[in-house]
């Protein structure tokens, strides 16, 4: 009887043993099972976002070749006004007043992607810590640089417009648009007088000056852009 009981515990034992690894084994293979589907889905969150902030870096620098382009316009007219010699003809003046005082430039990036993942609550997938940081405070270093673009469409709208509307001639400046592009002015106007207003040397510096800011804020935005793209591919790398 004590011999087959020892050997009934050894076999209950046993079977106990072999249950136990069995469970282990199961819990394992889950575990990975699970690990592996959360990297796919990190991978796809990854080249998902690589692809959106791809477009956005691209955007940005359309957007910081237009804030030059107006800064040196501005610079041109400058070269004019005052004590300077006027050198500009009337179309020349036209289009720099058009194309140089009235254009804004704007940044909006394609953020569809990245709000998804921030309002689902997957964010918390992505594993690499300063990648999270970067995306999860993207929204407050875009609405930084916002402002700035606020405050400059509001000085055109509410300064310079009302200005140009009294000081130079409308349809004249807006003649190279689509919208204006068959209707003549009746009026010949002379901006000789206009370019000797400090009034209008003013708005005319003013309007470089925020585009210059604007551009230095597009500039370190792109740095951070190119920080998030860099990361997202050094991830994909890693899960690949």
């Amino acid at each position: 009887m004590e011999n087959k009981t020892g050997k009934y515990l050894k076999y209950a034992i046993g079977e106990i043993v072999l249950v136990v690894i069995g469970i282990l084994i199961a819990l394992q293979v889950n575990t990975w099972n699970e690990n592996r589907k959360i990297n796919e889905q990190e991978l796809q969150l990854l080249e998902s976002l690589q692809k959106e902030f791809t477009y956005n870096i691209n955007e940005l620098d359309r957007s910081i070749n237009k804030a030059q382009i107006i800064q040196k316009r501005c610079e041109t007219i400058l070269k004019n006004t005052g004590n300077h010699e006027m050198k500009l003809s009337k179309i020349e003046s036209d289009s720099l007043i058009n194309w140089g005082l009235t254009n804004i430039i704007t940044y909006d990036p394609s953020n569809g992607i990245l709000s998804d993942i921030i309002n689902s609550g997957k964010i918390q997938i992505i594993k690499n810590e300063k990648l999270k940081n970067y995306l999860s405070n993207w929204n407050g270093i875009l609405n930084d640089v916002k402002e700035d673009e606020i405050w400059a469409v509001n000085e055109r709208n509410n300064i310079i417009y009302p200005f140009l509307y009294k000081n130079s001639n409308y349809t004249s400046t807006t003649q190279s648009s689509r919208e204006n592009n068959t209707i003549i002015s009746g009026f010949d106007t002379d901006y000789k007088a206009v370019y000797k207003l400090i009034e209008f040397e003013n708005l005319v510096n003013s309007q470089r000056i925020w585009n210059r800011k604007n551009e230095r804020n597009y500039e370190s935005l792109k740095s951070k852009i190119e920080e998030i793209i860099a990361l997202c591919k050094q991830e994909i790398d890693i899960n690949k």
